[in-house]
């Protein structure tokens, strides 16, 4: 599966707060348990998310995404409404 460029960022990203090598992690695991994130890691993430995508992720959002794939699809959202807006 090709990820896409913000997908690849949002892995590299996971691969320096869990130095899991980003081809090593899976869209499957879960960002506690898996990749081994506490709560310090989890904001930086949270952090990293809103410098690298400029994605505002309440708390109560964070403590939610549980797994890549949720992050993905977090991202993706947030990403979406930017692309359409010039209509």
């Amino acid at each position: 599966m090709t990820k896409s460029p913000s997908h690849q960022r949002i892995f590299r990203i996971l691969s320096d707060l869990s130095a899991i090598p980003a081809g090593d992690i899976k869209v499957e695991d879960r960002l506690r348990e898996d990749l081994g994130l506490d709560s310090v890691s989890s904001m930086e993430l949270v952090s990293m998310l809103s410098e690298e995508f400029a994605i505002d992720v309440e708390l109560e959002e964070a403590v939610k995404i549980t797994t890549v794939a949720a992050l993905l699809q977090l991202a993706d959202q947030r990403a979406a409404p930017q692309e359409g807006a010039h209509a």
